[in-house]
């Protein structure tokens, strides 16, 4: 009887198992029971997913034998890609590969790691790795995917800029902008109409060496092209966005005109410059250089739209450093790092924009602060960066130079804070030629329009934060992100190409992109030092902890099953007597 019984319940057991495993085999469902919803795409990115009808294929290379660290990485970004699939459906195709699978040779590894990077332009990641002899050798790995349709194709570089000084924080940092990465290629291969974007080159702004970094990544997602005020003119329905990046000359009653009509047909601008007229470059040959206010003749445009571009030259405690000579000119040359004031870090102001949220430091050269003023509308202004809470203004004109590391400035020196170095402007804006006649030199085709109820500018002061530097050795441009002197300062600056893109993001119209990169997840690393000084206490505590829980259930158990039967045997005692 009892063995029938419990026949009969194995049997129930495995149908109910064998039933669950078919209804989860057949429905995918997955609860994401994180506090910041990490596992859960955001409402933009399942609409675009949703809406696809293109096949995507993910083929991710971050495969094989792997370091842990990198194998939790592939665990979270194929949960994210199945999510992805899951939403997507049949227009979604995932593989993982290992790049060395057929590679048996080094010469044969060699040819695999050169298709991938110059055919593909995936980046790879050394890691060192224990061989089959115990020794220690270098290995190439590629934390990367391509992103691909029948037609085309989009590499994904997961690791280009990530930040953070532990590679468990860069991990983290390309993790939790996956979802960006994914939804932008996406949207890369699959927008029919791209929107185009403009850098204004008649002002003697940056040459395309200098904004290489920048114009590549905006080609990503926007045709960019290089063009003239007149260009603009002449096609200003053609531009969604324009970039003036570090104008030096006078801009002509003409120029101001077209960008003021180029705004009121609903265009966007970035307008990026500096209030400094000097060479920074005059530093390299003398101490000090003398600086006076540059004379853009814009000074009206920008108060019509709500700001003012001082004639100072923002210096901060929070600034990137600089191998600096602390010997006397007589003696050999002995350098150490030291804060160069003149190169401010900007962080995001504190009314968090989407912007500048979850962005890096943006670093900035001989910037200048921004006011904010009434302008000719109803204008909303929104600071996206600022100084630090030490800072301080040099009025112009002025001399400048490296005295000002020679003596360390104290705490008070730096009596200003939170300047303001790049303001948004959004909203309802009048004509600065609204009851003035067009210039001369565009009456034939002026159709003057004199307001607009929304328009989207950006003013900064400084537009050296969009230049990259120059390899002096190959002339080739360096990334965004490099500094010259990081053997001394020891940072990539992330923040000026992630700020710059968010910004043109959302001078374009692309909201859904900024809210997907605007999500930010918590980091919930070990505490490595805690780990160390704890580390006696908590062996201790696993060793002897279970062990004690064993003890007690025994003990727990001695108890119940004595007392069960102590009271059986009474009662049968107690039946006998009777």
């Amino acid at each position: 009887m009892r063995k029938g019984k419990f026949l009969r319940s194995i049997f129930v057991v495995l149908i109910i198992v064998v039933v669950c495993n078919i209804v989860g085999n057949s429905f995918y469902k997955r609860f994401d029971l994180t506090q910041d919803k990490r596992y859960t795409l955001s409402p933009a990115s399942r609409e675009i997913l949703q809406n696809l009808n293109d096949s995507i294929r993910f083929s991710v290379y971050l495969h094989g034998d792997l370091p842990v660290a990198y194998s939790k990485m592939k665990r979270e970004i194929s949960d994210m890609l199945n999510e992805v699939q899951r939403i997507g459906g049949s227009h979604i195709e995932i593989l993982f590969l290992d790049p060395l699978q057929k590679a048996k040779t080094d010469k044969e590894k060699q040819a695999i790691y050169q298709r991938l990077v110059e055919n593909y332009g995936l980046m790879p990641t050394p890691i060192s790795k224990e061989n089959s002899e115990g020794k220690i050798e270098q290995q190439l790995i590629f934390p990367s995917m391509i992103v691909s349709t029948p037609q085309q194709f989009v590499p994904v570089n997961l690791l280009a800029s990530a930040t953070g000084a532990t590679l468990e924080e860069q991990i983290h940092s390309a993790l939790q902008q996956l979802e960006y990465q994914v939804v932008k290629s996406i949207k890369q291969l699959t927008s029919s109409e791209r929107k185009t974007v403009a850098f204004i080159t008649n002002h003697g702004e940056y040459p395309y060496q200098f904004v290489y970094d920048f114009t590549m990544s905006l080609r990503e997602s926007y045709n960019v092209e290089r063009i003239t005020t007149q260009q603009l003119w002449d096609s200003l329905a053609k531009y969604t966005a324009v970039v003036l990046a570090q104008p030096l000359t006078e801009f002509s009653d003409s120029s101001k005109f077209i960008l003021d009509q180029y705004c009121m047909r609903g265009g966007s601008i970035l307008f990026a410059s500096d209030n400094a007229d000097f060479d920074a470059t005059a530093l390299q040959q003398a101490p000090a250089v003398d600086v006076l206010p540059r004379n853009l003749n814009v000074s009206d445009v920008l108060f019509n739209w709500g700001v003012r571009i001082n004639p100072t030259i923002l210096i901060d405690r929070q600034s990137a450093k600089i191998a600096f000579n602390v010997n006397p000119p007589t003696m050999t040359p002995r350098f150490e790092a030291a804060p160069w004031y003149y190169y401010p870090l900007l962080r995001p102001a504190k009314n968090a924009h989407a912007i500048t949220t979850n962005i890096d430091v943006v670093k900035a050269e001989f910037a200048s602060n921004v006011d904010t003023v009434e302008g000719n509308g109803f204008i909303r202004k929104t600071v996206l960066l600022e100084s630090s809470s030490r800072a301080r203004t040099i009025g112009l004109p002025n001399t400048i130079g490296f005295d000002i590391l020679k003596i360390p400035p104290t705490d008070e020196f730096f009596n200003r804070y939170n300047l303001p170095v790049a303001v948004l402007l959004e909203g309802q804006f009048n004509s600065l030629y609204a009851n003035r006649q067009a210039p001369f030199a565009v009456q034939k085709n002026a159709q003057l329009k004199q307001s607009l109820d929304d328009a989207k500018i950006i003013v900064i002061g400084d537009g050296s934060i969009m230049k990259n530097e120059i390899d002096a050795t190959t002339g080739r441009p360096r990334p965004l992100y490099y500094y010259t002197y990081f053997a001394v300062d020891k940072r990539n600056y992330f923040g000026n190409k992630e700020f710059l893109l968010n910004a043109m993001d959302y001078l374009c119209g692309e909201h859904d992109l900024l809210t997907i990169r605007a999500r930010e997840f918590k980091i919930r690393l070990l505490n490595k030092n805690r780990i160390h000084n704890e580390i006696a206490y908590w062996k201790m505590f696993n060793i002897v902890l279970p062990i004690l829980l064993v003890v007690i259930a025994g003990v727990i158990l001695y108890i119940v099953r004595t007392r069960k039967y102590v009271k059986k045997h009474v009662s049968k005692t107690n039946n006998s007597l009777s």
